[in-house]
């Protein structure tokens, strides 16, 4: 039900960037988009969660999977700063939803660890890998050391595999109980966590 509200969404937002496409170039939202069709200047656009230039460009044809040097996407950018609505763009417009940056990072890994839950949501639905890992750990692990309840709930929802396992042998349950948080224990457990 929730993939199906994603694909809604995206294609209410293709049409809006299709519809709006000849509006977004009257001269509103100046600054990131002074120089049309730059892929450097989405960027900018995105960091400065300019969302009138971000549809100014996408509609010019700019690249949504343009990368700053350490392999950052706009995508990535818009999740960790929680812009959803930069974030439907930029989907809609054909953003790569699981590109890595040079840490490993992906967009829904940026945006669970600012706790961007709303972000999370449409990266999941976009079809964002919720048993994405990075250092070792897994996207739940991350979630549940950081204490998020609700985010961690979201992931189980959408598949997360609660027996993950780092490098040191440690799972999500583990990290739990190492916190003390038992209610993040009880919904691994629940969830089919090895006790």
């Amino acid at each position: 039900m929730a993939r199906e509200a994603g694909k809604v969404v995206l294609l209410f937002v293709t049409v809006t960037l299709a519809l709006l496409s000849g509006c977004a170039s009257t001269g509103a939202g100046k600054g990131a988009a002074d120089n049309p069709g730059d892929p450097g200047q989405l960027m900018a656009a995105v960091k400065a969660d300019e969302d009138r230039a971000v549809l100014n460009l996408l509609s010019q044809g700019v690249s949504p999977n343009v990368q700053a040097d350490a392999g950052e996407s706009p995508l990535m950018v818009a999740s960790t700063n929680g812009n959803r609505r930069i974030v439907r763009l930029l989907l809609a417009a054909g953003a790569d939803v699981n590109a890595r940056d040079a840490r490993g990072y992906t967009a829904v890994i940026h945006a669970a660890e600012n706790g961007h839950l709303a972000v999370v949501r449409a990266l999941l639905a976009a079809g964002a890998n919720v048993n994405v890992s990075q250092d070792g750990q897994s996207l739940l692990m991350k979630v549940v050391e950081s204490g998020d309840l609700l985010t961690a709930e979201m992931l189980l929802a959408a598949g997360a595999d609660v027996h993950f396992r780092s490098a040191d042998g440690r799972t999500a349950l583990d990290l739990a109980r190492a916190s003390n948080n038992q209610d993040l224990e009880m919904l691994l457990v629940q969830a089919g966590a090895a006790r």
